[in-house]
């Protein structure tokens, strides 16, 4: 029986192990690729999960206050999870992103609630292309937000409960579903949260996984 949700945040994480039969005997591969689909996330991504994470962890330490604006840099996944996370859970959210990046990802974050400010990118600049130097005006810009609202900042990069997010739900998920027969997981990383929480919690309970 499918199970009745109190909010949007509850449906974060739990996400299927999938068998890639096919792109496993194409490659003739022995044995099996599992796929675990985080796009089934309500914003479409693994980083629900970490901004959960974040938002629950500074709940926990008191590093936030209730109604406290939170702000983030983005280029868009980080920013539609914290814009659903705070909306449920009642903190204005405030995504600093520069005009390089995705106009739809803007739009999104904008219909989930979120003020969303945008950062021009430097002359000459490549629209669609955020360089490094673009990535220093949305962090001074962020800065100076966050400063001035007296706000709670994301900070993915550096709070922990983005890895702690991964190393509670992600990899344990990831070990129960298979029954504890993994040999190796492989990640695209972003900010590093899900390799390093899933890894830790893998290694765990099994050294050998690589």
């Amino acid at each position: 029986m499918a199970e009745v949700l109190s909010s949007v945040v509850e449906s974060i994480g739990r996400t299927p192990l999938v068998r890639l039969e096919r792109l496993t005997a194409q490659a003739g591969v022995k044995g099996e690729i599992l796929a675990k689909l985080e796009y089934l996330n309500p914003g479409f991504s693994k980083k629900d999960r970490a901004a959960l994470g974040i938002i629950e962890e500074a709940e926990k330490s008191g590093a936030i206050k209730p109604g406290q604006t939170v702000v983030e840099l983005t280029s868009g996944n980080m920013g539609t999870g914290l814009a659903i996370v705070c909306a449920v859970r009642g903190y204005p959210f405030v995504a600093v992103m520069s005009k390089g990046n995705s106009e739809e990802r803007a739009r999104m974050m904008a219909a989930l609630g979120a003020e969303v400010i945008l950062v021009d990118q430097l002359p000459g600049s490549v629209p669609g292309q955020v360089s490094g130097g673009d990535l220093a005006l949305v962090e001074q810009a962020t800065k100076a937000v966050t400063e001035e609202r007296g706000a709670f900042r994301g900070d993915q990069f550096h709070r922990d409960g983005n890895w702690l997010a991964h190393y509670h739900g992600t990899g344990p998920e990831i070990w129960d579903a298979s029954h504890g027969a993994v040999d190796a997981f492989v990640d695209f990383i972003g900010s590093g949260g899900t390799y390093a929480g899933v890894a830790k919690a893998l290694k765990e309970r099994n050294p050998l996984i690589k």
